[in-house]
């Protein structure tokens, strides 16, 4: 039973890794690696000597951390002491994180922050050992506290499960512990001890959406309306970044600067926020690919930082199309499905969607029903009907539009990509 009084905070809990990456058992990776990790938000140095941290199983009395072989990998790393410096971190670490005969592998894994003070506990365990629902609290010999994970209100959803070597991390520092003010952590490694949370400074701009809003009327050198939205998904204003717009001509996936048909140098760009650009481009007189790239530096996450759209002059009065000429099902998160798009004469009859390898064999049924639109979409993500993933070859997607007066068929081919 947690007893202790919330009393007003100089020091919080900002950070807790209760499930490293790595297996179990003494001396694994899920033991020796676990984490807390402290900030100062005050103007001045707060002495963490006798400090406590309490998981609800067990109470630790916080030290200094005194192995030096830590430097090894950063220098400027604090140790041998337990003074936290105002605006500084301060990781509490398994006593046994630098275990002369680990076991498991994930070996010293983090790149602490420069100038980190290091902390530990008096035994073997940080609590009695963290738990993925394990709530902390964390109480001065003074009557200062912080939590993480709401220990008096057990009834809510954290602490919980962030995922294998993931770490929670509080959002605002200034804020109280609430369900709302922590995140599971947005950096690709999985933590940040000894850093600013990556909701700090986590940046991704994407291209939401490229498509033709007209393609029905497309023709070779004529006015081709164009909508692109692109958005701000991460956490802080973004300036430096860039957006081209280009018909990729040579097939390469790259702007050229003769194929460039629009370009833009970025404005500041507030987090949450999406802007849509209306554009009217020159239809190609060939089959070419439309791309929209963004470019941005600080982009934490490149796979949404591009979309395409293959353009098909005159193939406006086609029963079939196909968005791209090519696709990549490889989990990546770009272009992982094919969107076949198709229109028919009149609404009603038999629709058939089916893939076909190059040996005439059906190996996917998209569609096989009667539509309930005259237009729409369908995705193959390219499997098999069995669910098998298939190998990188050209297909064939072949349509059927059944009705009493008549049958019409179309195909085209498209390379799937691994």
């Amino acid at each position: 039973m947690l007893l202790l009084a919330v009393g007003s905070s100089r020091v919080v809990i900002n950070e807790v890794m209760a499930n490293p990456a790595g297996g179990a058992g003494a001396l694994q990776p899920e033991d020796r690696n676990e984490f807390v990790e402290l900030y100062n938000p005050g103007l001045v140095a707060v002495d963490l000597w006798n400090w406590t941290i309490d998981d609800g199983d067990s109470r630790d009395m916080l030290g200094p951390w005194h192995d030096p072989s830590v430097l090894d990998a950063n220098p400027s790393l604090l140790i041998g002491s337990t003074w936290l410096r105002p605006g500084g971190y301060a990781v509490v670490l398994d006593p046994e994180y630098t275990a002369p005969n680990p076991e498991g592998g994930h070996v010293r894994p983090y790149p602490f922050g420069d100038s980190t003070l290091l902390l530990t506990v008096g035994n073997t365990t940080i609590g009695n050992g963290l738990a993925v629902n394990d709530p902390l609290i964390l109480a001065s010999p003074y009557g200062d506290t912080s939590t993480f994970g709401t220990p008096f209100t057990p009834e809510d959803s954290i602490p919980c499960n962030p995922g294998d070597g993931i770490s929670w991390e509080r959002i605002r520092q200034e804020r109280p512990d609430t369900v709302d003010n922590w995140i599971t952590c947005l950096d690709p490694f999985g933590s940040t001890p000894g850093a600013a949370n990556s909701i700090l400074t986590f940046t991704d701009l994407s291209v939401e959406t490229l498509l033709l809003t007209d393609p029905a009327r497309l023709k070779p050198d004529s006015s081709m309306p164009v909508l692109l939205r692109i958005a701000n998904a991460g956490f802080t204003v973004v300036s430096d970044w860039a957006l081209s717009v280009f018909l990729d001509r040579n097939g390469n996936g790259h702007p050229e600067p003769s194929e460039i048909s629009r370009s833009l140098v970025g404005w500041p760009f507030a987090p949450g926020t999406d802007s849509a650009l209306d554009m009217a481009l020159t239809c190609p007189q060939t089959r070419t690919d439309l791309w929209a790239i963004v470019v941005c530096p600080e982009d934490w996450d490149s796979t949404n930082d591009s979309r395409r759209v293959t353009i098909d002059p005159g193939g406006g009065k086609r029963l079939l199309s196909l968005a791209t000429s090519s696709f990549s099902p490889d989990g990546d998160g770009f272009e992982d499905e094919l969107k076949v798009v198709y229109r028919l004469p009149e609404y009603g009859g038999r629709l058939r969607i089916v893939v076909f390898d190059l040996g005439g064999r059906a190996i996917r049924t998209l569609f096989d029903a009667r539509p309930g639109s005259d237009q729409g979409v369908v995705g193959w993500d390219g499997r098999d009907d069995a669910g098998n993933r298939l190998s990188a070859a050209v297909y064939a997607v072949w349509l059927e539009h059944r009705t009493k007066a008549s049958t019409q068929t179309e195909k085209l081919p498209v390379v799937l990509y691994r």
